[in-house]
């Protein structure tokens, strides 16, 4: 039964880096040839630590005439094999895979991935922007997780103020481009820093993710083909982190602005709410004195001067009472012009944010000449409903004048009346007396006459 083979460290890759770099090692026939190293059980120390890295010892092949034999085949490895005739080959290999293998050794430079070099750096910022690229990508190919996530190629569909911009290019190069991408100011930090933006895991990423498109879209919008994309990014890392950060700046400020905005917009809103409310109950207590004059003189017969009296001090007494609501209104009304004024005063501070201050001062405007109208209205209702009382006024005065001059005419008609019926009377004495006289006595005497003329009968 073999047993499995040790799992690579760094200390025994180090010690295999050593023994490689203290030699002068050749290929011939797929196989990397060593010198054997003339110490003392040499021979023993290479037999472990080709086996402690993974290489599959053979105990014929692999030492044999002081040369140590180390085949370059991947079957004779435990995983890859990490050694690499030129930095060329290893970057053949990181182009597949997205990924720098974390041990490795480059025949070409004697350099192995303990050495901070300009190559090693330059494979390290290819795989770092590739990986931060297929993130910001909208598809991918292959679209799987992982390392190799969009190796091939990269979709981007960008929405811009002039419409939607679309990108597909293929993030890679060659390695004679690569290895003049500079390295020295920290682009590599950069791109990490880019990277982590994006996956902190908080409900902003996808936010971050946004502003960082749109940083990228303002950076790759030069380009004449999408072949120059990838190139383009490389060689604007520095660029690239200082483009999202005032993007992500503006993008703070604008959502704070647009935050503030819809504070002073609610505000807005809630004021003018309220004083088309105690505008509206202004209105609704001045109509209660025309419909209490239009009650009275539907159902009301004024035709005594108690009834007028009793009227003419209800309409005052309402009137008065109308005109005190008014007045609470119309000191509400100065009160929330104050409160307005010290409401948005607070954004007056904001020196950095101008649209917030204009704003803040439009609001303040519409509000003060909305609150000028409501005091002028409860002026004119105030106005109003005493010139309503005093026509109410004059309007009985005038009644009950019509009902005092109605009741003398009808007193005057009695009185002649009653004047006239004792005259009429002695007129009718005085004209009967005579007439029945003569008429009376005439008779008589006629009787008389025929009577004493007339045969007088004998008795039998």
């Amino acid at each position: 039964m073999q047993l499995p083979m040790p799992k690579m460290n760094r200390k025994t890759f180090q010690l295999f880096a050593s023994i490689l770099r203290k030699s002068s090692p050749s290929i011939s026939d797929g196989e990397l040839k060593v010198p054997l190293p003339s110490e003392a059980k040499a021979s023993q120390i290479v037999e472990d630590t080709l086996k402690d890295v993974g290489y599959s010892f053979d105990d014929v092949r692999t030492i044999r005439q002081n040369y140590v034999n180390i085949s370059l085949s991947a079957a004779s490895w435990s995983g890859t094999c990490p050694i690499h005739k030129s930095w060329d080959d290893l970057f053949s290999i990181v182009e597949n895979t997205s990924k720098l293998p974390s041990y490795f050794y480059v025949l070409e430079t004697n350099q192995s991935s303990f050495d901070n070099t300009q190559n090693k750096r330059a494979l390290e910022l290819f795989c770092q922007l590739r990986q931060l690229l297929a993130s910001l990508a909208d598809q991918c190919e292959p679209p799987q997780e992982g390392c190799a996530k969009g190796s091939r190629k990269l979709f981007y569909i960008i929405e811009t103020d002039d419409g939607v911009t679309k990108y597909d290019f293929k993030p890679t190069l060659k390695w004679s481009e690569l290895k003049e991408v500079p390295t020295e100011n920290g682009q590599l930090s950069l791109v990490e820093k880019l990277r982590k933006l994006i996956s902190l895991g908080d409900s902003q990423d996808s936010e971050r993710r946004s502003v960082m498109r749109s940083a990228f879209h303002e950076i790759i919008s030069a380009c004449h083909s999408n072949s120059e994309i990838f190139k383009k990014i490389l060689d604007s890392i520095d660029n690239f982190h200082k483009r999202y950060e005032e993007h992500h700046d503006l993008f703070v400020r604008r959502f704070s602005i647009n935050k503030v905005l819809h504070e002073i917009n609610e505000k807005d809103l809630t004021y003018t709410s309220k004083i088309n409310e105690i505008l509206s109950s202004a209105q609704n207590k001045a109509l209660t004195i025309p419909g209490a004059l239009i009650v009275i003189g539907a159902v009301m017969k004024i035709d005594q001067v108690v009834d007028g009296i009793a009227v003419a001090i209800g309409m005052f007494i309402t009137t008065v009472i109308v005109h005190r609501s008014l007045d609470v209104h119309n000191s509400t009304f100065k009160h929330i012009e104050k409160q307005v004024t010290a409401e948005f005063k607070q954004y007056d501070v904001l020196n950095e944010k101008v649209e917030i201050r204009q704003r803040a001062q439009q609001t303040i405007t519409e509000l003060s000449d909305l609150l000028d109208k409501a005091k002028k209205n409860s002026s004119f209702m105030k106005n109003s409903i005493w010139f309503i009382c005093f026509l109410a006024v004059v309007f009985i005065s005038i009644l009950l004048k019509r009902v005092d001059e109605n009741g003398d005419h009808a007193q005057a008609t009695q009185q002649s009346i009653n004047t006239a019926a004792p005259e009429n009377n002695e007129l009718q004495a005085d004209n009967i007396a005579p007439i029945s006289k003569a008429t009376i006595s005439k008779p008589v005497s006629a009787a008389n006459s025929s009577a004493s003329n007339a045969p007088q009968k004998t008795p039998h």
